[in-house]
């Protein structure tokens, strides 16, 4: 049986994928997977941050949380490549 190569190793699973959000479905399948584990403090920074960039000391006090859990979540967020940290005036969180 012959097996159909591409560059785009994603070819593959494009084209095999079910439809529905599946398991299979790679539009949806990497967020859960990054997701998969996150304790409740890094979901509710997440949250926080569908509605754009936002600063630690905003984050604080919409989720409630301490500054240094807000910090320990963003770190961890930061170590999975979820989201990014740029210092401007403050420091600004941005989901990646």
């Amino acid at each position: 049986m012959r097996q159909s190569r591409s560059a785009d190793p994603w070819s593959t699973f494009l084209t095999t994928s079910g439809r529905g959000g599946g398991p299979g479905n790679p539009h949806i399948e990497p967020e859960r997977r990054d997701l998969a584990g996150l304790p409740d403090d890094c979901r509710r920074v997440l949250n926080q941050l569908d509605g754009g960039p936002r600063s630690v000391e905003q984050i604080h006090h919409a989720t409630g949380l301490g500054l240094l859990e807000v910090a320990d979540a963003v770190e961890a967020l930061r170590d999975r490549g979820l989201v990014t940290v740029e210092r401007e005036v403050d420091e600004v969180v941005r989901r990646t």
